[in-house]
């Protein structure tokens, strides 16, 4: 039961991170939409998702404090000036789409879409090196206790995790908004040919990160055969795409936003938190609650992530529905 708390704490985090890299791939791609009657369909295509997805990540934090206190406390220390980066850019992040429309002035919408591409990109580029950094191991504190060093956070492998997580963001965020404007459109024109041009470049990073894994972890099979399966999806997705199909070939190029955290949950065996010289490893037996805290999570928690599921289909179903709808200029 200890491997299924651990899994299912990794899902949440894994589901969070393939749907949220659209609305990050969208914020990152703002900067396309040259009039304003654009910027605000490419915004209109993540406002009703955004808040969805984000349940992913408010669920699992609260599952990881829940079946897994002591590895929340050791990975916010191990990880806290990412963290403290990542939540800022999240408020930032909301803030931006939420307030754009507050005042009619178009300098407070210019500035709120300068705020929305960086802070996409911050969120999407800080994420790759939190799960990087933890496929690697992280350093060792003066007490013992794992701790994400700025070589840690600026390691090549690090950076390269980072740009993996941009690179498909952008891809996902163009192929997902593209395919709601009508053809012959500037702007969906503009965003077909993004898709195209990262394609290649995101198969390249898969290529380029595998290599580099092998080298700097102590799981390069895991590493291999990850990137690997998560080249063969990109290519697939780029097949899927070509013959017209965009929701199998969203779903295939969400695959290299799994990779990183499946990368976590196997590179290490048992242990959940691993260091490069061991000293501050956090095996999993001594992660996981008492049975009392699991035995009430199966009876609360469970049905309500069920229940949450569905109603993501649901809402995923009404509100990610491409809708053409022809270009307007807000009063």
């Amino acid at each position: 039961m200890d491997v299924f708390w651990y899994a299912l704490v990794g899902l949440l985090l894994t589901g969070y991170l393939v749907l949220e890299s659209i609305d990050f791939g969208v914020g990152m791609l703002i900067p396309l939409a040259d009039t304003e009657a654009g910027r605000v369909r490419l915004r209109r295509t993540i406002v009703p998702l955004f808040l969805v997805n984000e349940v992913w990540l408010v669920a699992f934090g609260g599952l990881l404090f829940g079946a897994l206190p002591l590895l929340e406390g050791e990975l916010l220390h191990a990880q806290r000036t990412p963290v403290v980066v990542l939540l800022c850019a999240w408020f930032l992040r909301d803030a931006a789409l939420w307030f754009r429309h507050a005042s009619p002035g178009t300098a407070w919408r210019r500035a709120w879409d300068a705020v929305l591409p960086v802070t996409s990109l911050v969120l999407a580029a800080g994420w790759g090196i939190v799960l990087a950094t933890l496929v690697r191991g992280l350093s060792t504190g003066d007490n013992g206790r794992a701790d994400a060093t700025a070589g840690d956070i600026f390691h090549p492998f690090s950076l390269l995790c980072a740009a993996l997580v941009v690179v498909a963001g952008l891809r996902q965020g163009a192929l997902f908004a593209g395919r709601g404007l009508p053809e012959g459109d500037a702007l969906r024109a503009r965003l077909d040919r993004t898709a195209k041009v990262l394609t290649p470049v995101l198969a390249g990073l898969l290529l380029v990160t595998a290599a580099v894994g092998a080298a700097v972890t102590d799981s390069p099979v895991t590493v291999g055969v990850v990137t690997a399966v998560a080249a063969v999806c990109v290519y697939a997705s780029h097949l899927a795409r070509g013959a017209g199909r965009t929701v199998p070939a969203l779903l295939l190029g969400g695959v290299p936003l799994l990779a990183l955290p499946v990368m976590v949950g196997f590179a290490h065996g048992s242990t959940v938190l691993a260091t490069r010289s061991g000293a501050g490893d956090l095996a999993l037996s001594r992660a996981i609650a008492d049975d009392a805290s699991l035995t009430l999570l199966s009876a609360t928690v469970l049905p309500t992530l069920v229940a949450v599921a569905l109603g993501q289909v649901w809402i995923w179903r009404e509100f990610g529905r491409p809708a053409v709808r022809p270009a307007f200029t807000e009063a």
